[in-house]
């Protein structure tokens, strides 16, 4: 992930504008090119994320030509979370020329706090987990994920299992410049 720019809205939220670079194992990009991201950090420290600018992102990489729209995906991540919360649920997608993804996410819970050891550094996380259901034409994909958090950092891990709870992917923070 790379932050593009941090802008103070005028009412104490932050807003983070920010790209993230998915690669396979070998090197090779995904998605067809870097993923704009939208983040709002209100007063209390919690996150809302526009999943549906993120996929908007994706259709664009990968279809520049169209016009894509999303909608919904709001999804909120709390600064005070804590073991057995539950987290809304989150529905989100992008529609171009008859064409539309959908990306249903639900079971959002905080299995609770753990110390995360990455590349970039040592990091007090929490840990959540959710499972996501991606449809379109011709086109179904069921996974799980769990994230680390760290308050003040964000993302620490992703990591995502298919269906049948097989490891699939794995995302880590490499470096870390905070001023």
């Amino acid at each position: 992930m790379t932050i593009e720019s941090v802008t103070d809205s005028g009412n104490g939220d932050v807003c983070v504008d920010y790209t993230s670079d998915f690669r396979k194992a070998g090197g090779r990009q995904m998605y067809g090119g870097p993923v704009s991201l939208k983040v709002v950090v209100d007063e209390s420290g919690t996150v809302a994320l526009d999943m549906s600018s993120s996929l908007v992102s994706i259709f664009h990489n990968l279809f520049p030509r169209l016009k894509a729209t999303g909608r919904g995906g709001l999804t909120y991540l709390p600064s005070d979370m804590k073991a057995g919360d539950v987290l809304p649920d989150i529905v989100s997608s992008v529609k171009a020329v008859g064409i539309e993804c959908t990306v249903t996410v639900t079971d959002r819970h905080v299995i609770g706090p753990d110390t995360l050891t990455v590349k970039a550094g040592t990091f007090p996380c929490v840990v959540v987990s959710e499972h996501k259901v991606e449809k379109a034409t011709g086109y179904s994909r069921v996974t799980t994920a769990r994230t680390w958090y760290c308050r003040g950092v964000g993302m620490v891990r992703h990591d995502t299992y298919d269906r049948n709870m097989k490891l699939e992917t794995i995302e880590e923070l490499e470096e870390i410049e905070i001023p």
